[in-house]
């Protein structure tokens, strides 16, 4: 369903239209009294408590007929986010098994998009840190997905543990790196980043800064991609925590940093394999930063 198309058909406040005539839920978009876009769920329930955000601000309300929660958008500037967070609320409870279980999906979805989509964190990410964020999403979404499956695909994502590669799985190891794609070094920065003692690939994807008129990959956009592909709930759910714990919030700042991504470069690390690692630096030196030439790990590059 077009959201934003149906959106525009409402011209008054306090107007509302079912969504779906078919739906197990009573799901209702439209305009409220002061004029905002909202969609709302009807049914007879015993409501919780419920804190909106700066950006969704949710009233509950009962009639002779019905009870309502409501979630009405407060910021114009997120429009389209709140086209998606309409779109997700409906297509995720479609498939309940009972009109019963309704609330309380309801309540634990929106709590999903209130803390991933609807905080009011201000702060975004550096631009080395969104590259490096891109570099495991794309690596996640092009090659581990298919590789271990999704929910062990992201199982074995620690990339927020600086202490640990950012994929570890039983077999082996993934170290993702992103750099600008005229760049012939890579960054290292820990003698235990490229350690181990089982096989492991040090995946680099080329990216190229881009107008954000161009249409490529942004921060915002992968985010949303990776998670929609992801049908299991519990899946879905492990991968926001982690992308929380990552420091992302959405924010529309992150759509002026535009990528084209040029390649997805792989290598397999071993022990002939250029690196510092704490059994083969001098002792007394307890930490390093270093760059290793592309050049010269072509040998070990994955074809």
């Amino acid at each position: 369903m077009d959201y934003k198309s149906r959106f525009s058909e409402f011209n008054r406040p306090s107007f509302f239209s079912r969504v779906d005539a078919d739906h197990i839920l009573d799901w209702h978009i439209g305009i409220d009294e002061i004029g905002r876009m909202s969609i709302e769920y009807r049914s007879n329930f015993t409501a919780r408590r419920v804190q909106g955000t700066k950006y969704i601000e949710v009233h509950q309300y009962k009639n002779d007929k019905y009870c309502t929660i409501r979630f009405s958008l407060c910021d114009k500037e997120l429009n389209d986010l709140f086209f998606k967070f309409c779109e997700d609320m409906v297509e995720k409870t479609r498939g309940l098994e009972s009109a019963s279980l309704g609330y309380n999906a309801v309540i634990d979805r929106f709590s999903l998009w209130k803390k991933m989509f609807f905080s009011p964190r201000n702060a975004i990410l550096s631009e080395e840190k969104i590259m490096g964020l891109i570099g495991e999403l794309l690596l996640l979404k092009n090659f581990l997905f298919e590789k271990y499956g999704i929910e062990k695909a992201i199982d074995g994502w620690s990339g927020q543990d600086c202490t640990r590669k950012d994929f570890s799985y039983e077999d082996k190891w993934y170290e993702a790196k992103a750099i600008s794609f005229n760049k012939d070094t890579v960054s290292i920065s820990s003698l235990e980043q490229l350690d181990s003692n089982i096989p492991g690939e040090l995946a680099i994807a080329l990216l190229e800064k881009m107008s954000p008129s161009y249409t490529g990959i942004t921060l915002n956009q992968l985010i949303w991609d990776v998670c929609e592909s992801i049908k299991a709930q519990d899946a879905k759910e492990l991968f926001l925590s982690k992308i929380e714990s990552s420091g992302y919030v959405y924010n529309m700042a992150y759509d002026s940093f535009m990528f084209a991504l040029k390649n997805i470069r792989r290598f397999n690390v071993d022990d002939l394999f250029p690196r510092l690692i704490p059994s083969n630096v001098p002792s007394g030196i307890v930490s390093a930063k270093y760059e290793i030439s592309l050049i010269a790990i072509k040998n070990k590059e994955i074809i």
